[in-house]
């Protein structure tokens, strides 16, 4: 592994083999050995029971820094001197699940261990959990019960059981496990998921006694305040009871001033609030409550402190999505101080790094987080960098895919690293490996569910298939509802942008109405999602609600005034509708607010243009170049206002400025092209577009293009194989559909009009 440096990992505690022989030496015996050889057998077994201890320690240290195989022997050699130690047995059989997934070995593992421990539950209990996680359901439901048949009330056994009944849509089943358990002892895990099965059937009273009963009966701080918080969350987010939620929040503090998890939750809730109330920005609010925290963490003489810096980190989070660089990294230096171990606050500061171009620094606090504790967030953002931003000068594919296994080994359900890894393998045009790796993350029951539907989703809409993208993302949302149903989560930011992704592919598929009520119910379960009131802006545009639009465009740039798709669609709606004034207000608004932003510039630009002002135009052309030099669209607009005035040597310039800065962007050749056929240069135009499709292989017009091009020059059975071609690509672009008719049309082919409309109903319905 490629943090597998620290030379401290090499060296192993005395083997317990020679310490147990030091321990039992017949040498220096006392005289009175005999008459106190009770008192020494004991001391020996203390002794032995102390170094396994010791030992078993040192595998899990091992394994939490990644040198598996290391902490496999160390367990192996436990094992040789107490067979019956069921901790160890449980510890390599999930250790080897992780190294070996596709094979036999845990459950080999497992096998050995319940066969030298059969009454340990734990064992029995795991095994089952093992074989869930396999697809292997009935001999899971086997090994579960096997363990009620040692603990026939094991909280750990009926909890687990319950999930996976739970998960096949047997929810009595799961009910009766999660009760049975509950009569004999309370834990927040049964309780909450008791609590999300009573809320999905909507007996949201008996949710509240359920959490009010069992609140008392709870063993730990940790225990209550995760029930404090699941209660919070009831009242509201189902009672609308927003006093009371704030009120379990501070008990959930007062009974336990270190939980960081509950300071978030307090100042995500007040976040909330205050969006609602006084319509302030969620993220805005949060920090400001995020930031009156810190301060009182940091105030002298304050002997409370949190378990680690989720504060400090929640806070520079806000503060990177807003890009004040500056203020996150002060934040995190000032985590950092109190919490220099915090694994999570390094990787952190390695993004924040990262977001401002110090990519050998991010790469270095990376491997310091990975040294801490490897964990797969940190190994997903190493391997993004990787990928992004090599330190050799070319990505190597095959240490980022290791990167991303093993993150999957280390956490098999973190979504974020199936999302990565099957985009990746999707870029390099792997559909089946791509495929694959997100139905994995299906599989696992991630805790981030969102970002493995969106990635799996994105994949079935890149290739076409609209209506499997559609049950993807339906089922996705379903899943997260299921998933935030009992527990606010910061997932919920990302779950957002399923119903967003939902709303804009029917709003593409000329289904407004259905795209509005996606957008609003995610609006009614998110809040107000500046994306989202975007999204249900559009749709009111489409369906020529302009006034109910308007409202909409407004209430979008209230939640973020800084959305500069909101700025640009708005101006876009009040330009066609001959309220140029406005627009151009718009423009300057959102200009303003987003200088780097090159699709306003270009939108401005482009109204200038069409209203006759191309000088205008020009002048803010060049400013959008000036202040968003990689936004290609820009020189292909100022090169077509220059192909129409008839500058054609300004025209030339701009459009191989911006083929030089990117040939992949289709658009350039077509503006190419179009420049040399006003010039009358024919032969030119079909060699532009080949060279365009071999650059942008997956742009559809440019097929249409070429193929209308040879079949103005008479190259019927060319121009027929170039459409065709396009269409393998994108199935759902209509322009082609409608060139390769014509040609049908124009030479009477009746069987090939027919096989092509039958194609077109396939795909676009």
């Amino acid at each position: 592994m490629f943090y597998d440096t620290s030379p401290s990992t090499k060296v192993y505690l005395p083997t317990l083999s020679a310490s147990i022989a030091k321990s039992t030496s017949p040498a220096d015996r006392s005289p009175d050995y005999a008459s106190n050889r009770s008192l020494s057998k004991k001391r020996k077994r203390n002794t032995k029971r102390y170094e396994i201890r010791q030992l078993f320690q040192k595998a899990k240290d091992l394994e939490r820094k990644g040198h598996w195989r290391k902490a496999a022997d160390v367990l192996n050699e436990i094992l040789v001197w107490d067979p019956a130690d069921a901790h160890s047995h449980l510890a390599l059989a999930r250790l080897e699940g992780r190294r070996f997934p596709d094979t036999n070995k845990a459950c080999e593992a497992f096998g050995k261990g319940t066969e030298a421990c059969p009454n340990s539950v734990h064992l029995w209990q795991a095994w089952a959990v093992h074989e869930d996680s396999s697809g292997h359901v009935d001999r899971a439901r086997e090994l579960f019960e096997k363990a009620l048949a040692i603990d026939p009330h094991n909280p750990y056994v009926c909890h687990a059981f319950g999930l996976m009944e739970r998960k096949l849509g047997n929810v009595e089943s799961a009910k009766k496990l999660w009760a049975l358990a509950l009569q004999k002892k309370s834990t927040a895990a049964l309780v909450c998921q008791m609590g999300e099965l009573f809320i999905a059937e909507n007996q949201l009273d008996q949710t509240r006694e359920l959490y009010s009963k069992h609140l008392l009966r709870l063993e730990t701080a940790k225990d209550r305040t995760e029930v404090y918080l699941a209660a919070a969350w009831l009242e509201e987010r189902y009672f609308t009871n927003y006093i009371k939620a704030e009120e379990l929040i501070k008990s959930a503090l007062a009974l336990n001033p270190s939980s960081s998890v509950a300071h978030v939750a307090l100042a995500r809730l007040e976040g909330r609030n205050r969006q609602r109330i006084r319509g302030e920005g969620y993220e805005s609010a949060t920090a400001r409550r995020l930031a009156s925290a810190c301060i009182s963490l940091e105030t002298e003489g304050n002997t409370v402190q949190p378990d680690d810096g989720r504060v400090f980190n929640a806070w520079a989070h806000i503060e990177i999505k807003g890009r004040r660089f500056s203020s996150a990294r002060n934040i995190l230096r000032r985590g950092l101080s109190r919490y220099p171990e915090d694994y999570s606050l390094l990787q952190a500061a390695g993004i924040l790094e990262e977001r401002v171009g110090n990519y050998t620094g991010a790469r270095a606090i990376y491997g310091k987080s990975l040294r801490i504790q490897p964990a797969a967030p940190t190994l997903v953002a190493y391997a993004l960098l990787d990928l992004r931003h090599p330190s050799s000068g070319e990505a190597n594919f095959t240490r980022v895919k290791a990167l991303f296994e093993e993150a999957i080994l280390l956490d098999p359900r973190h979504g974020p690293a199936y999302n990565s890894y099957g985009n990746l393998e999707l870029r390099q045009g792997n559909i089946r490996t791509a495929r694959n790796i997100f139905e994995r993350g299906i599989l696992a029951h991630c805790s981030d569910v969102a970002s493995v539907y969106h990635g799996y989703a994105r994949l079935e809409l890149s290739i076409g298939n609209v209506k499997k993208a559609r049950e993807i993302l339906v089922d996705g949302i379903r899943e997260a509802c299921q998933q935030d149903a009992g527990m606010d989560s910061p997932h919920r930011e990302r779950a957002l942008f399923l119903s967003h992704t939902l709303g804009m592919l029917e709003l593409n598929s000329n289904r407004p109405i259905d795209a509005l009520s996606i957008f609003i119910d995610g609006v009614n379960r998110y809040g107000n999602s500046s994306q989202l009131l975007l999204g249900a802006a559009l749709c009111e545009v489409k369906l020529g609600n302009e006034v109910n639009a308007r409202m909409l465009f407004e209430r979008s740039l209230l939640v973020d005034e800084k959305h500069p798709q909101a700025w640009q669609a708005w101006g876009v709606m009040e330009l066609r509708a001959g309220n140029t004034l406005t627009a151009q207000t718009l423009f300057e608004c959102g200009i303003k607010a987003a200088p780097k932003h090159g699709a306003l510039w270009l939108a401005y630009a482009i109204s200038e243009g069409r209203l006759g002002n191309p000088e205008t135009a020009r002048s803010l052309f060049a400013n959008g170049i000036k202040h968003s030099p990689r936004h290609i669209p820009l020189y292909q607009a100022w090169a077509s206002l220059e192909l129409r005035e008839a500058n054609y040597n300004a025209a030339k310039a701009l459009i191989s400025e911006a083929l030089t800065r990117d040939k992949r962007n289709g658009s350039g050749w077509l503006v190419a092209a179009e420049i040399e056929k006003s010039l009358g240069n024919a032969g030119l135009v079909n060699l532009i577009l080949r060279r365009g499709i071999e650059c942008a292989p997956t742009n559809a017009e440019l097929y249409r293009a070429l193929g209308d091009s040879l079949l103005q020059r008479g190259n019927v059975l060319e121009a027929r194989e170039i459409f065709e071609k396009g269409i393998d690509v994108d199935p759902l672009h209509a322009p082609l559909y409608h060139s390769l008719a014509e040609l049908e049309a124009r030479i009477f082919n009746v069987e090939g009009l027919s096989k092509l409309n039958a194609r077109a109903t396939k795909h676009c319905g």
